[in-house]
């Protein structure tokens, strides 16, 4: 936990400070937000040899982008203006290179420029749908709100990238000792009976496969070791590089099972997206817009492109979506729901966290198959690997006696 040095305003409108403890600093603003307090600067109180520490980091993290305006955010909400909320952050113990981003910030403001513009020509990276809610925050006066939306939607998307990186570290350890263990019996047991293998014709198929194997592959090593790290540079390039990336994603988003999380999470994706920029007052169009951008299933992304035609051309969105097929009967109906009531940034919130819930349900019945499968394979590997020596060793005995 850190320190943080806080002033603000409690309820009889008297000025009061001091020292808190907390994880980061919006669970600091939070606890400050849950005593009534008027928040007029919060700052990380940080000793001289971690600050000295902190200022060789020159790499601005997605954290880092959340954190700077979730800042701002919380220094609007309390009444403080813009130029001051970011002239505050500039004496805060943030990293050199987060300073260096409120001092740019900062420059730009007081020379006239609009926070929305002042933004892009920092050297932060952030999603599209950002630089759009802060500048129909400007439009509508509602910038603290906007920004808020946004952090959120940027929390949410590390969320689900943390979950599913976090989700698939045991298989994926489960999968390379399986490697490993393969691999060790290739390289050290198995050559031990080639000597066996001067009775080939005796030998059954199964023992004289495995052993064979594994004469094949200790007499070969750099060879198989090149072509492991081949594979796996293939699999990096087909992860990484779009032209792979594209077919490989349509693919498993028709598959039955990972198809269906795939899909599930996709439109959670989307419809929180659009929900948050409709809310925003963004123009039905450009929402559609940048919402399709959202979403990573690249046939999808092409669908809503039509969909943003039709809706263009004068047809309602939930038909659009019907006629392109891009997303579920139950999202369609849903979006007619909203459409009718006249509150359709509520409606698609409402798909999100259902299809949010239904995804992470998807993604835990996903990872229950892939351990079992995994076990299941590497265990018969193995075990074929020891009933061939054990198939070798007594067929060896029995032309003995």
């Amino acid at each position: 936990m850190s320190q943080f040095a806080y002033e603000g305003i409690d309820k009889s409108g008297e000025k009061t400070g001091g020292v808190i403890m907390a994880d980061n600093f919006r669970a600091a603003a939070r606890q400050l937000e849950s005593r009534n307090l008027k928040i007029i600067s919060l700052d990380v109180v940080t000793p001289k040899a971690s600050k000295a520490v902190s200022t060789r980091k020159t790499k601005i993290s997605k954290d880092d982008v959340i954190l700077i305006f979730y800042e701002i955010a919380t220094m609007l909400r309390a009444g403080v203006s813009l130029k001051e909320a970011v002239e505050a952050q500039c004496e805060s113990g943030h990293t050199d290179a987060v300073l260096n981003v409120f001092k740019s910030l900062l420059s730009q403001l007081k020379s006239g420029a609009a926070f929305s513009a002042a933004v892009r020509n920092t050297e932060l990276k952030i999603p599209d749908y950002m630089f759009h809610l802060i500048e129909s925050g400007e439009m509508t006066g509602q910038l603290a709100a906007a920004i808020e939306q946004g952090v959120e939607q940027m929390e949410y998307d590390v969320k689900i990238q943390s979950e599913t990186k976090s989700a698939l570290i045991y298989p994926t350890i489960l999968v390379l000792s399986g490697v490993v263990a393969v691999g060790i019996m290739f390289l050290f047991v198995v050559p031990k009976f080639s000597s066996l293998l001067s009775s080939a014709d005796d030998m059954p198929t199964l023992a004289w496969l495995v052993i064979s194997s594994g004469v094949w592959v200790n007499n070969n090593k750099l060879g198989v070791l090149i072509g492991f790290v081949v594979i796996v540079i293939a699999i990096s390039l087909v992860v990484t590089q779009e032209r792979f990336k594209i077919p490989l994603l349509n693919f498993l988003s028709r598959s039955p099972v990972i198809g269906g999380w795939l899909n599930e999470s996709d439109i959670a994706v989307w419809s929180k997206m659009l929900g948050i920029l409709l809310e925003s007052k963004v123009p039905m169009l450009e929402a559609l817009s940048l919402a399709a951008k959202s979403s990573r299933i690249p046939w999808r992304k092409a669908r809503l492109a039509q969909v943003k035609s039709g809706v263009k051309s004068g047809m309602a969105l939930s038909a659009a979506l019907k006629r392109e097929d891009v997303v579920s009967p139950t999202t369609v109906n849903l979006v007619k729901v909203g459409e009718k009531s006249g509150d359709l940034s509520t409606t698609l919130a409402s798909v999100s966290r259902l299809y949010d819930q239904a995804s992470k349900k998807r993604m835990q019945t996903l990872l229950s198959l892939i351990e079992p499968i995994a076990i299941l394979v590497i265990g018969v590997v193995i075990g074929v690997i020891i009933m061939g020596i054990i198939l070798a060793i007594t067929s060896a005995n029995d032309i003995a006696i």
